[in-house]
């Protein structure tokens, strides 16, 4: 019996341009969720652990993420490590393994060649790639092994042919024969490159191949990550058990909603409700908002701000109403106040283009909203 756990894609030293304000929060809890792996390596007695690619993001990640990777490690020296080399950490003169540092992790070994390593009762099988780009099948190297005695494991970093939106091999920068292990007699395929969890089917209809996932999602748009997968064979032939192990420290949830009259306040604060301990939240809000519920809305939006650890709002197909003359409501007691506010209506009555015209209600849903708070 084998058991295992599959990690890839951890991308250490990202910088999440993209993420804006997440950005430094995603890029921490990628390194420390990496207990999260190991722990499950731990606690589940797992023979070993491959990390099947893209571990660091490229291969001039500063020394200062490489040193923090290594000394979580350090922590868990009973665990044998094996280490794919991917696309981003590619093998070359200037690849991130070639530092001194990682030559002094006992446990850790890295694949630099496709020669087949002993570990247990298993055979691993490492598919290596030296450049970003490949035309040839990556599991081309794994030889034959259907008559062979032990289980064999193959470790592959790329993408499944017909399996993801390009189907030709000519348009796929790493491609991994779906038919691999019918054509080899392995027992499992592990592969990395993608970020979500995926597994696949042989000819015979038996899961042999699947892909873990990053360990931390990093963006709303990637489904089934922030996972692990536990991987038990149990002899030489039989069907792979393979269970995903969350791993990921953050929540992200992203929401649709469309306000309709007054009365969807209430319905938005129980959409607000159900997401109240996710960390990262995207909201979509459109339909029609009257402008004098402009101010509770935006105040119910603030104060999701110190629920979350990043809240994003969308909210450019919101249109905010109001008659074409908006009366004046209060005296703001400041002359410069006064005139600001009448030409803001001024320009809303004559204004027809709708872009324009919410840019100009958001102003003046501000500037009341401030003057309100002021003389409170």
């Amino acid at each position: 019996m084998m058991r295992f756990v599959q990690t890839s894609d951890w991308q250490i030293g990202m910088k999440g341009g993209g993420l804006g304000e997440a950005g430094p929060i995603v890029r921490e809890t990628r390194i420390e969720s990496i207990h999260n792996v190991l722990k499950t390596a731990r606690d589940r007695t797992a023979d070993f652990v491959l990390l099947c690619g893209d571990i660091f993001e490229h291969n001039m990640v500063s020394q200062e993420d490489v040193k923090r990777v290594i000394a979580i490690f350090n922590q868990y020296p009973d665990i044998p490590l094996f280490l794919l080399p991917g696309n981003h950490d590619v093998l070359g003169a200037d690849c991130i393994y070639n530092r001194p540092i990682f030559q002094r992790v006992e446990h850790l070994t890295i694949f630099r060649t496709s020669d087949p390593v002993e570990v247990g009762g298993a055979t691993l099988y490492p598919c290596l790639t030296h450049s970003q780009f490949k035309m040839q099948d990556l599991t081309g190297t794994i030889p034959l092994v259907r008559e062979s005695d032990g289980i064999h494991i193959g470790i592959a970093h790329g993408s499944l042919v017909g399996k993801f939106p390009s189907s030709n091999w000519e348009d796929i920068d790493l491609p991994i024969d779906p038919c691999c292990p019918d054509r080899t007699g392995i027992d499992y395929l592990a592969m990395g490159h993608w970020h979500s969890y995926r597994a696949f089917p042989d000819q015979n209809g038996t899961v042999r191949m699947a892909y873990s996932g990053t360990h931390e999602q990093t963006s709303f748009d990637e489904g089934y990550a922030g996972q692990c997968l536990f991987v038990q064979i149990d002899k030489r032939g039989e069907a792979p058990r393979i269970e995903p192990v969350r791993t990921g420290a953050l929540k992200w949830v992203s929401k649709e909603f469309e306000m309709r009259d007054s009365s969807s306040l209430m319905e938005f604060r129980d959409c607000l409700e159900s997401i109240k301990g996710a960390d990262m939240v995207r909201l979509f809000l459109r339909g029609q908002l009257p402008l004098e519920l402009k101010g509770q809305l935006d105040d119910m939006l603030e104060f999701q701000t110190t629920l979350h650890k990043n809240l994003r709002v969308k909210s450019e197909l919101l249109d905010v109403t109001a008659p074409p003359h908006v009366e004046v409501t209060f005296d703001f007691g400041d002359r410069t106040l006064n005139q600001t506010d009448a030409h803001l209506r001024q320009i809303l009555e004559r204004e027809t283009d709708p872009t324009k015209r919410s840019a100009v209600l958001e102003a003046l849903t501000c500037l009341r909203r401030y003057a309100k708070e002021a003389e409170a």
